[in-house]
Order: C-alpha cells, then structure tokens, then sequence
C-alpha cells in the first residue's frame, strides 16, 4: 500500500501554489524591501504552528521530489554561470567581494561562537551569502547530524533580502547619481551598441538549436549530477577520504562549461528554472514542518535571536569592506558597498534593482549607461559568491557540525 496523506496532491498543491503566488505579489508590491521568502516562510510557520496545515502537506504536494531534483542540478548550473570574461574586466570587484566576504567568515565563524554556539556559526557564513542552493545543501547535509538547527540555513534565507535589499537601493542610488553625474560632464562615454551575444562553444555549440529540448537540459545536467557522485563516492571509498559532491559539481560544472561540453546556465533556457525554484521554496517549507512537528513552534522562533544578531553583523562587515576596500581599489564607498551587500540579495532580485535604477536615467542612453555600470557590479557579487564562494564555505564548515 502507499503511503496516506492527510491532503489530496490537488489540495496541497493548489495551497502551495497560492501562497507563493500571494507572498511573491506581496513582495513585488513593497519593492522586495520585505523579500518573498520571509513572506512565504512566515505563513507556513503560522499555520504549522497553528495546525492550520498538516505537516506532510508538502509531501502530498510533490514538491518535494521538484526540489530534490532542484538540489542535484542547480550547483552544476552554477558553475557553467561563472564567467572568466566578467572576472578578468571586473578584477578589482573581485577582490574587494573575496576580502570582505572573508572577513565576513571570520567574524561571524569564530568571533559570534561565544554567542550563537558552535553549530550556529559554522551554519551561518555560507548561508549569509548563499543563494536557496547553499541554503539547501545547509540544511540537507545537517539533518541527520544536528536536525534541531537544520532550518537554521532556511531562516537565514529567509531573512537575506530584509537587510541586504534596503542597503543596496541605498548604495545604488549614491552609486547611479555619482555615474550620471560623471556622464553628463563628459567622463563616460555612451556604450557603442550591445554587448555582442555570447555564442555556445566546442560540443553543445555544435548541437542545432531545435534539439535543445527541457529534456535536453536537464539530462546533460544529470549526466555530469550521476557521473559527479559516482567518481567522488569512489575517491571517498578509496582513500578514506569525505569530500563533498557539492564542490565537485560545481567545479565539473565550470570546467565542461568552459570547454564546451556543457551550455552555460542551462536552466534558465529549459523552461524549467521557475518550477525548481518553487520546488526549493518546498524543501524550506517542509523543513519548517518537519521542525514545528517534531518540537513546537518555538523550535522555530527560538533561533530567531541568533539569525537575526548573525544577519546585522555580517551584513555589516560587508558593507564595511566593501566601502573601506572599493575605495582602496579606486571605487566609490556606495559602489563598494552595493557590491559587497548584493552578495546576500542574490538573483533575481539584482536584475530587478538594475532595471529600477536604471530608470534614474532622463533618456535612452543614459538608461543604457546606468545598465552597463551597475549591471555588472550586482552580477559579479551573484556570480561569484552567491553562487560560487557560498557553495564552498557551506560544503566545507557543514562536514564540522
């Protein structure tokens, strides 16, 4: 027999569906100050916690198997994202987010342990700057070891947005005053056209377009996802070793982007990428569930205090280095700043920042302008920290909880 569930799939999904429908309006109508996540995970707390909702109502939904499959493949799409070209024009953006975010790890890691513990501050660095895929690998990997802080990561999350959003539109709006200022009197010169499009490389460069099927994509993925997991359970096996097949995908998943055997960002063209989001936002919601089960609700809000002290200081000391450092490295404090902050605030929101201060341009060509300065500040710190750096710090300090 299979297994009971207290809702019906077309119930629980259909629930599902509407909170994050009416949390993501929600937030798209206050500017992303309060981020959806925080919306969409403090409905789910209420009504777990007010046995509103039954605790496998995820599971009846089948989000949980959409995220699972979100887990294996997104590391890898992160890795053919990372762009050689963009870190070799943007040199100095990247040393400016690798020494903040280090000294971010520093502080929160060792010099908050006295004050959240031991489990929390090894939790906390990479899920601070990591996007729903570090946040995940987080909380998976510590829910057998440490289950009662495996929401932690999720509640982090959850939180991101509502300190890094204000600080970076504050950043942003110095930052976009001080480039139009700078182009009306000359300094920079307008763009000559767009940039030209990158095209595919070596082997899937080869491959014709009406070939390029959802399947297509998500099956070169599982490929390297399957291959990945096989070579290191046998490494791990042969040497004693413990390595985490989190690093590995994504540094497969750089190198076969970087040699053509691999598309870059595969899922964002296998019209597939909004549903493993919301299969992502089930694994959170689930993880909520499963911790006001199997304690109270107060599981929850009891680390609230820790979250909240862990999310100030790190926002923090990045934006501190990000103003101290950009301006070492000949960028304005703002610059600096919206770099370092928008490591927390991550896609999609950069790409809405970029289009609503863009707008601070009076015409065509000034909008044009704004885009090509500030585009690449938000895209860097996304690509190579949320993205990138996260997934490391997260693979290595989650092996110590």
């Amino acid at each position: 027999m299979g297994a009971t569930y207290t809702w019906t799939f077309e119930q629980s999904f259909l629930i599902f569906a509407l909170i994050i429908f009416a949390t993501q309006a929600l937030s798209t109508f206050l500017k992303s100050y309060v981020p959806m996540p925080l919306l969409m995970g403090s409905v789910f707390v209420l009504c777990f916690g007010m046995n509103w909702f039954p605790s496998d109502m995820i599971l009846s939904s089948n989000m949980i198997a959409v995220g699972t499959i979100a887990f294996n493949v997104l590391v890898i799409h992160s890795g053919t994202m990372i762009s050689t070209q963009l870190l070799r024009t943007q040199k100095k953006g990247v040393a400016v987010c690798i020494l903040s975010t280090l000294a971010m790890f520093l502080v929160v890691c060792f010099g908050l342990r006295p004050i959240i513990g031991r489990e929390l501050s090894l939790l906390a660095p990479g899920s601070i700057v990591g996007g729903g895929a570090s946040c995940a690998i987080a909380s998976r990997w510590v829910t057998e070891s440490a289950p009662k802080v495996a929401v932690f990561p999720w509640m982090v999350f959850m939180f991101q947005g509502l300190f890094s959003v204000p600080l970076t539109c504050w950043a942003l709006k110095r930052e976009s005053a001080l480039i139009l200022g700078r182009l009306r009197s000359g300094e920079i010169k307008p763009p000559a056209g767009p940039p030209p499009e990158e095209k595919p490389r070596g082997v899937v460069g080869r491959i014709p377009g009406s070939y390029k099927t959802t399947a297509y994509y998500l099956g070169t993925i599982m490929i390297v996802s399957v291959l990945n997991k096989l070579l290191i359970g046998w490494i791990n096996g042969q040497f004693g070793l413990d390595l985490n097949v989190n690093m590995t995908a994504l540094i497969f998943g750089f190198i076969l982007g970087q040699l053509g055997l691999l598309d870059k960002s595969p899922l964002f063209k296998s019209d597939s990428y909004g549903l493993l989001l919301l299969g992502l936002m089930g694994l959170m919601a689930n993880t909520l569930a499963n911790t006001i089960k199997n304690g109270t609700v107060f599981a929850v809000l009891s680390l609230v205090p820790s979250l909240l002290l862990a999310m100030a200081v790190g926002t923090l000391v990045l934006a501190l280095g990000g103003a101290f450092l950009g301006k070492k490295f000949g960028m304005s404090p703002y610059r600096g700043i919206a770099l370092c902050a928008n490591c927390i605030t991550g896609f999609p929101v950069n790409q809405v920042l970029v289009e609503r201060f863009s707008k601070m341009g009076e015409n065509p060509m000034e909008q044009a302008v704004l885009k090509s300065q500030i585009g690449p500040v938000l895209g860097l710190g996304t690509m190579l920290i949320s993205n990138g750096i996260s997934i490391f710090m997260v693979s290595i300090l989650v092996s110590f909880v």
